[in-house]
């Protein structure tokens, strides 16, 4: 009896697809007849007690999600003309389907390939706690292939894209200096420099009368763009200079581009597998334009190295990649392109929104004005000691990042089968892990639509226990595992010095709600008005 009815069940759950809802209430029936004697008997076989368990758990078709379409997937739910969603408003799209579907839902992509979503903690949390030497994520396919199609300049897809042991190759060859603690604090006197400069943007586009600047979103950008290439070229190119250049005007509309077709090319027909399309052409004239680009302002740093002169802070991470005896030409010239052209739009994006949220909390900008002015002297430079003692400056980024990271998800290819909210997820599986709609859950955190920093400060949650903060992982803008983004030191010292040299100038306040698209990462739609006013 024990066998037959594992074996059936098996069967019915395999093969019985057409009336799937009858077999599963049967499997139930089934189920109840198994006895304690029966499972006590099931553990002495294991290949019964696999079926049992097959049995037991409902799988991958049982996912609840939009409608799939063959060969199209689900993707249609994305389309211009006739979907629900468009593809500017992912993030307004997986909060729809979270709230329709489950915290785990399943979509299919093109050749109806499944694609897995979750906003579950506990699903989060075994994804991140899963032991790998090398974890996996999907790559930019179109990047692979553009890459493939021009081996004169690539040698792989780059730290992004590749898997395994290559991957780990190029993590440990290329991001050495740009993860030392020491490397980045010593850049701390250029950053400060750029923050004078962004002061003086700031007081040039500002209104006379009443300090608004109609739209901080370009500036914003710019620096992003200028702190970028401090890291990754080792020196200040110009970006926040009154008149651009004509390389700067390139190097920036070459990395517009290159977000824009890697958006197109994720929710769009994959065309550009098999002929070059318009998405193809766009990112193949971006990748080229950054390459070229970057490959001139590489030219100094080379002859720096030749002629033996000891290298500015600023050249640390640069020089470090160019000196790696165990890379050739074409991986330090790449590693450098992919430092430059992910780092440009994601610290511009994420500085507009930070000051965003910090105009529209004034209580919070109230203190954190007021741990300023102890820490610091008023004419006192920032510097690594007042970073490290800075802890409401601290918060207040850790929060923000709850609340509106530019990346509100995190990809992974699963290495084994796991179960996720009761669903048996096979091995390599792709999963989404929608870390920012978690952050967003009341479950998770207490009053999780409220800009609050005090819940990252350990005495703060021991006067009010109802914000301690059970979930710290969720809060992952810069992803997790060994696959983390090596420059997360680098962007989290930027914004922390940013932000205060801001709030110790300007009291800023910001009337209009704003706005959101995504562009492959999250980003201000339109026109971001903040009033700055001098303080005295």
């Amino acid at each position: 009896m024990r066998l037959i009815v594992a074996f059936v069940s098996t069967l019915l759950a395999a093969f019985w697809e057409p009336v799937k809802y009858t077999w599963r209430h049967l499997l139930i029936w089934l189920q109840k007849m198994i006895t304690a004697a029966d499972i006590k008997f099931a553990l002495k076989h294991k290949q019964t007690l696999f079926a049992l368990q097959r049995v037991a758990l409902p799988g991958l078709k049982d996912i609840p999600g939009p409608v799939a379409l063959p060969i199209f997937g689900t993707r249609w739910i994305y389309n211009k003309y006739f979907g629900r969603y468009t593809i500017t408003k992912i993030h307004e799209a997986y909060q729809s389907m979270f709230k329709e579907y489950g915290q785990v839902i399943k979509e299919e992509a093109f050749f109806n390939y499944p694609v897995i979503s979750t906003c579950s903690a506990q699903d989060i949390e075994k994804l991140i706690k899963f032991p790998s030497k090398f974890p996996l994520r999907p790559p930019n396919g179109i990047v692979s292939k553009y890459r493939q199609n021009t081996p004169g300049r690539y040698n792989d897809g780059g730290l992004t894209n590749e898997q395994g042991k290559a991957w780990h190759r190029l993590r440990e060859s290329t991001t050495h200096d740009m993860v030392n603690t020491r490397v980045i604090q010593n850049l701390i006197a250029d950053v400060n420099d750029m923050a004078i400069d962004y002061i003086a943007g700031i007081n040039k586009l500002r209104d006379p009368d009443t300090g608004r600047v109609q739209d901080i979103i370009e500036l914003n950008r710019k620096l992003g763009f200028e702190s970028t290439c401090l890291l990754g070229l080792g020196c200040r190119v110009g970006f926040l200079e009154d008149e651009l250049n004509p390389r700067v005007k390139r190097l920036s509309q070459a990395t517009n581009c290159l977000f824009e077709a890697l958006n197109e090319a994720n929710y769009n027909l994959p065309l550009w597998r098999y002929f070059p399309n318009s998405t193809y052409k766009k990112l193949a004239k971006a990748e080229e334009d950054l390459y070229e680009l970057a490959c001139e302002y590489l030219e100094p740093a080379l002859q720096r190295i030749e002629e033996s002169y000891e290298p500015e802070a600023a050249q640390t991470v640069l020089i470090g990649i160019l000196k790696r005896s165990d890379l050739d030409d074409k991986d330090k010239k790449s590693s450098i392109v992919d430092f430059v052209s992910s780092g440009m739009n994601t610290i511009g994006n994420t500085l507009s929104l930070l000051l965003y949220l910090i105009a529209k909390n004034p209580d919070a900008q109230t203190k954190l004005y007021e741990e300023i002015n102890n820490l610091l002297e008023p004419d006192e430079p920032i510097s690594a000691k007042y970073l490290n003692s800075a802890r409401y400056l601290k918060a207040c980024v850790q929060e923000y990042f709850r609340i509106l990271p530019t990346a509100p998800q995190i990809a992974r290819i699963v290495e084994s089968e796991m179960v996720l909210s009761g669903y048996q997820v096979p091995e390599w599986s792709v999963v989404l892990c929608h870390t920012s709609a978690a952050c967003k859950n009341e479950n998770y955190f207490h009053q999780a639509d409220k800009f609050i920093p005090e819940r990252w400060i350990a005495s703060e949650v021991e006067a009010n226990p109802d914000l301690k903060v059970q979930y710290p992982f969720l809060v992952s803008p810069f992803g997790f595992q060994r696959r983390i983004c090596p420059g997360k030191k680098f962007t989290e010292q930027m914004l922390h010095i940013f932000l205060a040299t801001v709030v110790r100038q300007f009291e800023v306040r910001c009337e209009k709600d704003l706005e959101l698209e995504f562009k492959f990462l999250l980003a201000p739609a339109g026109q971001l008005t903040i009033d700055f006013k001098e303080r005295i």
